[in-house]
């Protein structure tokens, strides 16, 4: 039990520090679309072998299972990943991770909409709570911040497409292995964005020490630990605590980004991200 709760703080500590690995990829003058496939390639390098090694049979997969992660990898993790990277161009690190973690809400009102979930006074309340939350995290009470609305679409369009991914998951493939799911979407997603960037694709363009540094990084300790870390999580406490501990991706991508990149966060941000864990937490606790 005690393993599941480790395992959960160590991933989300992990996913955290993604903003600022791709915040110092894209100093070096790289594009979003550029870096996601370069990640992508040597993520599904690596997992190849280590499936070859391990356990061959995992690469064996049916049909229907393998149009169910064509689904999941071309319009959620594509679209979710593009639309994330693409927010940092935009907007501080914190903010980024706040709207992204307004995705339960999404779910949420999924579930109230088309799964007649009963909604109560404490769940509208919630929901209020958890938009408010982001209303003060991104700083918007103040009139001398300025922030981009381009970036913050970015992030919720992110937030979207990632319950999507959640729901999906839930509804078509929980019988499939968690790393095979995360391996042949990843390779539909390469797939789609290889053809996107055709036939503007030119990987070697900007490629020095420092980039290649940022793509090791965020294939292994920002994709292939942290995933397999949460995916472990899971089978020893269930979704739901994994799910709670995992916000503590917020107060992790905030901390590192005043403390390495040097980005500015008030005293009201801090109030506003707290809200929006306390609402995350609750909604997923109310019945």
């Amino acid at each position: 039990m005690k393993k599941g709760y480790i395992y959960s703080i160590l991933s989300a500590v992990l996913f955290g520090t993604c903003g600022i690995v791709i915040k110092t990829a894209f100093s070096q003058g790289i594009d979003s679309i550029s870096l996601i496939i370069l990640q992508y390639i040597v993520s599904i390098t690596i997992m190849f072998f280590y499936m070859l090694i391990m356990n061959r049979n995992l690469l064996v997969i049916s049909k229907t299972d393998l149009y169910h992660t064509a689904v999941l990898g071309v319009v959620g993790n594509t679209f979710m990943t593009v639309f994330y990277y693409l927010a940092f161009n935009y907007i501080d690190v914190s903010m980024v991770t706040i709207l992204l973690y307004t995705y339960p809400i999404m779910v949420f009102i999924y579930s109230v909409i088309f799964q007649k979930m009963k909604i109560s006074f404490n769940k509208l309340f919630l929901l209020i709570l958890a938009f408010a939350g982001c209303f003060l995290a991104l700083g918007l009470t103040s009139g001398t911040r300025t922030f981009s609305i381009k970036g913050v679409v970015y992030g919720v369009l992110s937030a979207l497409f990632y319950a999507f991914m959640n729901i999906y998951t839930e509804k078509k493939m929980s019988h499939i292995n968690s790393f095979v799911i995360n391996f042949y979407s990843i390779i539909f997603s390469l797939i789609f964005l290889i053809i996107l960037k055709l036939p503007y694709l030119n990987l070697k363009q900007n490629l020095n020490a420092k980039l290649i540094a940022c793509v090791l990084l965020l294939s292994v300790m920002c994709e292939i630990i942290p995933l397999t870390l949460l995916y472990s999580a899971i089978k020893r406490i269930g979704s739901l605590k994994v799910s709670i501990i995992g916000n503590l991706e917020i107060p992790t991508a905030m901390f590192l980004s005043v403390l390495i990149l040097g980005e500015k966060v008030t005293v009201i941000q801090v109030f506003g991200a707290a809200m929006v864990i306390y609402a995350v937490y609750s909604i997923r606790k109310v019945n």
